[in-house]
């Protein structure tokens, strides 16, 4: 019978800690940047987009054609926006940041 109660509060305390632990970690900020393109076709759209899926640091990216604005979100502590800027001028295009 101490046994069970022994093992029950054991399994309670641990599930207490797991629990700590998973609340406990870190968030992970992310920055958005806008930036204006010379893409503007479809093919652009989609090199620029997959290019920009493979590298570090880069959460998500879209590019409306309409307007030529890149939106990228990224995690500033493993890129920033002259490495991103620079991914897309060795593709080819233009791009400069949009300070609002």
């Amino acid at each position: 019978m101490k046994t069970i109660a022994i093992y029950s509060v054991v399994i309670i305390l641990s599930l207490l800690f797991v629990q700590n632990n998973i609340y406990a970690q870190k968030t992970v900020d992310v920055k958005v940047v806008k930036l204006q393109t010379s893409a503007h076709t479809e093919n652009c759209k989609a090199k620029i987009e997959k290019t920009l899926a493979y590298e570090k640091g880069i959460v998500s990216s879209e590019l409306n054609r309409e307007t030529q604005i890149l939106t990228v979100t990224y995690k500033p502590n493993k890129t920033d926006v002259k490495k991103i800027i620079k991914v897309i001028n060795d593709l080819g295009h233009d791009a400069a940041e949009i300070v609002e």
